[in-house]
């Protein structure tokens, strides 16, 4: 099967559904973890280098077994998905939804949060990465707000300068904008979360995964999918 292009309405409903798992994820962690994020390895990497200046040994080598576990994780699910299908990795991360939620209501709180909520951004961040031919991962916010700001730039040089400056691709803006926007919503949803102190917090995105799901596996199956 050779992969095509998806269009741009496809591409962003899969962008909000995802933006909006790693926002949430990435937030409640942060409340939850005591200061280690899920998916914000650039935060974690910050906080380590602070942490080991300072002294506070045993949460910057909290942090290394943090983005140590992310980063293994990434490697395997990079290699299942040259070897199979992304609709094999939104099952994972279902798998890994119920068992946060297993782990949140459980005396190990902490360490199986610890373990399973990197895996799970780790997870998302290598199943679907590239979106209507830009490539844009939906866990890391900064990438994208400059992918952003450069399809801006490269829309007002291309009517300032047409004969040397072609126009963005399609969604180039609107695509890295939108997973700006559906990462705040879910941090703000996380927040709320907390503040009303819900019982389920890892159960809700379920439906949105099995929406997610679908519409992945309906375009594998007609063959139609991006690397």
């Amino acid at each position: 099967m050779s992969p095509s292009l998806m269009p741009i309405a496809v591409s962003a409903r899969r962008i909000f559904i995802l933006g909006l798992v790693a926002g949430y994820v990435d937030a409640l962690s942060f409340v939850d973890l005591g200061g280690v994020f899920a998916g914000a390895m650039t935060g974690n990497t910050t906080h380590m280098g602070a942490s080991f200046v300072q002294g506070n040994w045993a949460h910057g080598f909290l942090l290394v077994g943090a983005l140590a576990i992310f980063f293994a994780s990434a490697i395997l699910t990079s290699l299942a998905r040259l070897l199979w299908l992304p609709a094999y990795g939104i099952v994972f991360m279902t798998i890994l939804m119920v068992l946060a939620q297993a782990a949140h209501s459980s005396p190990y709180r902490y360490w199986g949060e610890f373990l399973i909520l990197p895996t799970l951004l780790a997870v998302q961040g290598e199943t679907i990465a590239k979106f209507s031919g830009t490539s844009m991962p939906t866990i890391v916010i900064t990438t994208n707000l400059l992918k952003a700001a450069s399809g801006i730039a490269t829309w007002v040089a291309a009517k300032l300068a047409p004969s040397r400056v072609g126009n963005p691709l399609s969604g180039s803006i609107l695509l890295p904008g939108l997973s700006f926007l559906s990462f705040f919503v879910g941090a703000v949803m996380a927040a709320l979360g907390l503040a009303m102190h819900g019982s389920f917090p890892f159960l809700w995105p379920l439906p949105f995964l099995a929406l997610l799901y679908w519409d992945v596996w309906r375009t594998e199956r007609d063959g139609r999918y991006e690397d």
